[in-house]
């Protein structure tokens, strides 16, 4: 099996930075090249050829909620794909059987009773082109100092004082990547504010965003949940599916885990970081938190569109164990 590369370098202009924002340099016009794709015998490591920026993780709290999701929304056309992942407090309701004998009722049944009872941690959001670029911006350094940006939503959901779901092993996780609980309440986001952010920044025509993640059952549930102002998920899964095609005004949606799973039977079964590692890409250390990961999604799924561009409508709207 051999992969085509993709087209040459496009040169482009993007005004990357809010007017609110003026501490930022002014952008200037830049080439971004494209990732490349060598020939693949089953076996060898995928990997992006030319050397890219180091990521900048641009965390959006209350306080700069609005320049943020402004920004977002205005690079959404130019970069209409769309990798999304979510932390949470863990599970709490677990299958008496194991995962794999459950129905794709049973097991939306399950992720349903977990997001409607367990608060929302993070949200990763990374934005790509037609080719697997991200936007660039400027670092603080300087005009000559480029980085990827992707963003980590912090949300002030969870309180565990106040006797809310979680799974105690989980929360320790996420402490130990770096997650302060305690500042997340002070200065995070509501999910429902966010919600109704980012329903105010969709563009003209959604219809032409393209929405991913990978082992995507959670993730879009909770994006469901924000859409919603916190609702309890619907309950059957033919309703959530459609439900959630609907929020998101008809763009599309892949779950990247399906698509992987489908095309590279070697990759099956393996996690988010194990399919990263084995396909070459995210090699830059960061905390396994979802801004990070949702780069790590985003890689993926361009690793796997890119080739089989005409065959990419086959797993939209399929979400792993759900369909």
């Amino acid at each position: 099996m051999s992969f085509a590369p993709p087209p040459p370098p496009i040169p482009f202009v993007a005004n990357y930075y809010p007017a609110s924002m003026a501490s930022y340099p002014t952008p200037q016009t830049y080439v971004a090249a494209p990732p490349f794709f060598p020939p693949v015998d089953g076996h060898q490591h995928y990997f992006f050829a030319a050397t890219p920026p180091p990521l900048q993780l641009r965390s959006i709290t209350a306080a700069n909620i609005n320049a943020e999701m402004q920004m977002i929304g205005g690079l959404m056309l130019q970069f209409p794909y769309i990798s999304i992942d979510v932390e949470y407090a863990g599970v709490v309701h677990h299958p008496a059987v194991a995962a794999r004998n459950l129905t794709a009722d049973e097991r939306y049944a399950l992720v349903k009773a977990n997001v409607d009872e367990v608060p929302i941690v993070q949200l990763g959001i990374t934005l790509s082109d037609s080719n697997g670029n991200l936007p660039l911006g400027f670092h603080h350094a300087g005009p000559r100092h480029l980085r990827q940006l992707v963003w980590e939503v912090v949300f002030s959901d969870f309180d565990a004082s106040r006797g809310e779901a979680h799974a105690a092993n989980s929360v320790k996780f996420l402490e130990s990547q770096g997650v302060d609980f305690d500042l997340a309440r002070l200065t995070g986001v509501s999910s429902t504010v966010f919600g109704e952010r980012l329903l105010a920044i969709l563009p003209p025509r959604p219809d032409e965003l393209t929405w991913s993640a990978f082992g995507a059952a959670y993730d879009m549930a909770y994006m469901l949940k924000m859409l919603t102002g916190g609702q309890p998920l619907p309950d059957n899964r033919t309703d959530f599916l459609l439900q959630i095609q609907s929020r998101l005004r008809g763009g599309r949606i892949f779950d990247t885990k399906c698509i992987v799973d489908y095309n590279h039977h070697a990759l099956r079964d393996l996690g988010l970081k194990q399919t990263a590692s084995r396909l070459g890409v995210g090699q830059q250390m960061m905390p396994m938190l979802a801004g990070y990961k949702s780069f790590l999604a985003s890689r993926i799924f361009t690793i796997c569109r890119l080739p089989r561009v005409d065959n990419n409508n086959y797993h939209q709207g399929h979400i792993d164990g759900l369909v």
